[in-house]
Parts: C-alpha cells; structure tokens; sequence
C-alpha cells in the first residue's frame, strides 16, 4: 500500500529532474546574431568576415554582407550582395532594410534618381517591422532631395518623415535640416524646430542595423542657432557663408542675393556669390564674375584671394601668380598673402619655394596664430614627405605645443614621429590625440613598429572601423595585411 506513492514520488522527481535537464541545456549557436552584434557594436572588419562565412547559406546574412559593404564604400560589390539577397528571398522587414541600403549606396554611386525611387518603394509595408522603415526612407530621401537643391521636395520629405515615429536621432536629424530649410524665410519656425524635443524620437525603438545609417548633424544645430540670433541686417551673408560650408549652393546665392547692394557688405556678398556659382560646378559664370568684380574693385583683397582660389584648382597658374602678386602688393608681408604663395608654389610641385612661403608666413603670424600656421606647414610637409624629419617634425612639435590639447595638431605630430622613426614618441602622441582614425592607424603602426603584435592588431581593427568608408580604413587593412 506503500509503494504507490513512493513510486509516484519517483515519478515526479524523474520528470522534474528531466524538465531542469531540458531548461539547462545550453541554447544552440547563432552565428547571425553574433555578426549582428558585431555590426551593432561597429565591429565591421569582424563581422565583414563573419557575414561572409554565412553568406552561402543565408540570404539574410548576405543582406548583412552588403550592408558592411555599403558603409565601406564598396559600392559595387555591395550591389551585388544585396540584390542577390532580395532574389533570394528576405522576410518583408529584412527587405525593406535592403531597400534602405540599396537606396544609399547608389546615391553614393552619383544615382541620385533610381536612389529615390529606391527609398519610394519603403511606402508599401504590410507589418508594423516593415513599416518602421519608412520614415528614415523618406529621411534619407529628403537628405538626398536636399544634397542636390531639390529644396521642395526636401522640405516635403522631412516633413512627411516626422509625421511618423522615428528612432532616436533621426527625428532631431529631420528637424535640423528642415531648419535649415526654413531659416531664410521663417527664422522663428526654424528656431522653434531647432529647440523642439519631439516626442517622435522616443517612440520608436533602436534599431542598431539602422543606426549606420542616420545623417549626422553634429554642432550644426548649434551654428544655426547662432546665426539666427545674430542682427537681422547680418543673416542673409552669415547665412549664405553656412550654406556654402554645407555645399548647400542655391541656398547660400538667394541668401548673398538678399544683402544689401549699397551696404558695407555688399563687395564682400557679391564674391561670396561669385565663388559659390564657381563651386557650385558653374565654373566658367563663377569665374567670370570674380574677375570682373577684380576688374571693378581692384583694391578689393577677398575677390583677389577667391579669384587666385579658383585659378589654382582651374590649374591656372600664371593668373594665379597674377593674382598673388597684386594681393603681394595690397597687403604686404601678411600671413595670408605669403599662405597664398605657398599653395601657388605647391601647386607648381616647388615644394622649397612653397616651403620657404610657409616659414614666411609663420614667422609674420601673430602669437595667437602660430600655432595654426605651424600646423598647416607641417601637414604640407606631411602631405608631400619634403623635409618632411629636417623641417616637418620640428613644425609639427610646435603645433602640438601652441595648440595644446588640439587632436588635429597631435596627430599630426604622431603621424610625423612615425615616419622618422620616433615609434614610442608616435604612440604617445596618437594616444594624446583622442581616437579620430587617423590618429588610431598610427598608434596601430606604431605599436606594430615597437613589437606589440596583439596591441597593434586591435588598434588597426579599430581605426578601420571607425571610418569603413575612408582612407584610413584601406591603410589600417594593408597594415594588418604586413603584420607577422
């Protein structure tokens, strides 16, 4: 009579012990999430190499391999990969991903019009994973729209993409730029999008494979600001310099048109003009309209500085030295004039005449300014390798000391240390400068130069993944490629 609960008892204990045996089994591998992870945290040369192991089975991974690709600049190849995924078929959120990286990656290939058409197709979302893509579609659309002076159908787009509920960061991106927009015509509105919080921020989640993505806005909003507080009698020239900063042409020439012509501004807005139609890629009008404001004003310094600008990109050289020369004789001896002569001369490929121009131009700076004309000798010194022990690394060291705390000038000192051999010097330095790529690459060279295999390989790794897209990325590849 005893034995039945006894062996009920067992029963349950076997069952029990039979469910914690299952509940503590370790939970199978998943490689894609572990790539994903690498690709959320910006790991991308790993999780370049892990999507690509995956690739053959999975087309949701080969999406993942074309999306590394784009924010690599692999313009290409990662068309390729990402279109083969979509032929293979994705779930309707990972589609409308690819949709989003496929637009971006061919308004990098200058395709400006399919790359929209591209974003239009996100409108059709039948699930709410799907749908969540649509606004950052027409974010990135209107971001194009806007990059090519579609002004309309920029404004349009970002207004229509805040209608909806974004991730974090994309709304404030939106709102910046329709700011932007705004700032000529409704200053009040465009200050009032600039201040505004915008609950649209919070109410869509992350999405980490998005992220890469999201135009950046950096200190914009801020410069804005500034410029829309200034006197009101000033803005349209403040305005029109930003834009020009921004490559933002059709703006900043309404904004050069609106100042007044009889003012004290009036010279210095009309160059301004002139030079924007010149980068603007209406070359030839650009430059016929410097000169004849040359030709009008010839004891005007900023059209002759901006007349010489365009002549030496145009590869003009004697009217560039035309230009130089009277500039030489308006402002004698100034920094400016001899900074003139030394991008003449290194245009010209004389590197000691530009290089004596340099040393002029120091030496006539004033204290406050000698450490900016230091660094710029030394990155010429750097960027043509003459002189660049003898005359370079003593420039660069002075940089570094008048600018104290400047990553630019500590970079340029690390990157100096490691071509003449100062590898511990070099290390010291990038480590000083903060962790910009280029400051990241030499510290991984020179690590590798010192023997610290492991560490060098790290930091190479990160300075490529800190710009995928740039020059430092392929430099830092190589130099893994050379490590032993």
């Amino acid at each position: 009579m005893k034995r039945v609960p006894l062996l009920r008892w067992l029963a349950v204990v076997l069952l029990v012990a039979a469910a914690l045996l299952f509940t503590f089994q370790p939970a199978p591998p998943d490689p894609l999430g572990a790539a994903d992870r690498l690709f959320a945290d910006g790991h991308y040369y790993a999780a370049l190499a892990a999507y690509e192991s995956l690739a053959p089975q999975l087309p949701v991974a080969q999406l993942r391999l074309g999306m590394v690709r784009v924010l690599r600049g692999e313009r290409i190849s990662a068309e390729r990969a990402i279109r083969t995924a979509m032929q293979r078929g994705l779930a309707p959120a990972d589609y409308h991903l690819a949709l989003l990286y496929l637009g971006r990656t061919l308004a990098d290939d200058g395709r400006s019009d399919l790359a929209s058409r591209t974003w239009r197709l996100l409108a059709d979302c039948r699930d709410q994973a799907a749908c969540a893509y649509q606004a950052p579609g027409r974010a990135l659309a209107a971001a194009e729209a806007l990059r090519r002076g579609d002004y309309r159908a920029a404004e349009a787009d970002y207004r229509a993409a805040l209608a909806t509920p974004m991730p974090p960061g994309w709304a404030a991106s939106c709102r910046y730029h329709l700011a932007l927009l705004l700032a000529p015509n409704a200053p009040d509105a465009a200050l009032a999008f600039l201040a505004e919080s915008g609950p649209a921020a919070s109410l869509a989640p992350a999405d980490p494979l998005l992220a890469p993505l999201l135009p950046l806005i950096g200190a914009g909003p801020g410069q804005l600001a500034a410029v829309l507080a200034a006197d009101p009698a000033q803005r349209p020239q403040l305005l029109g310099q930003l834009y020009v900063n921004l490559n933002l042409y059709g703006l900043a020439e309404e904004q050069f048109a609106r100042v007044d012509s009889h003012g004290p501004a009036a010279l210095n807005a009309a160059a301004y003009a002139a030079y924007t139609r010149w980068r603007a890629g209406a070359t030839t009008e650009g430059l016929a309209r410097l000169e004849a404001l040359v030709a009008a004003h010839p004891d005007e310094p900023r059209a002759r500085t901006l007349l010489a600008l365009a002549y030496l990109t145009k590869d003009a050289g004697t009217a560039a030295h035309d230009q130089i020369d009277a500039l030489a004789r308006l402002r004698p001896g100034t920094p400016e004039v001899e900074l003139a002569w030394a991008n003449w001369y290194t245009a010209q490929h004389e590197y000691d005449q530009a290089s004596q121009a340099y040393d002029r131009a120091l030496a006539a700076a004033a204290p406050a300014e000698r450490g900016t004309y230091a660094l710029l000798a030394a990155r010429f010194h750097l960027a043509t390798t003459y002189e660049l022990c003898e005359v370079g690394l003593p420039l660069a060291e002075l940089a570094a000391h008048e600018l104290s705390g400047d990553p630019t000038a500590l970079t340029t000192l690390a990157a100096h240390r490691y071509h003449c051999g100062q590898f511990a010097g070099a290390a010291a330095a990038a480590r000083s400068a903060g962790d910009g790529p280029e400051a990241t690459y030499y510290l991984g060279v020179a690590l590798a130069a010192l023997g610290e295999r492991d560490a060098a390989r790290a930091t190479l790794i990160s300075a490529a993944d800190m710009a995928p897209a740039s020059d430092w990325r392929r430099r830092a590849e190589l130099a893994l490629a050379l490590l032993p």
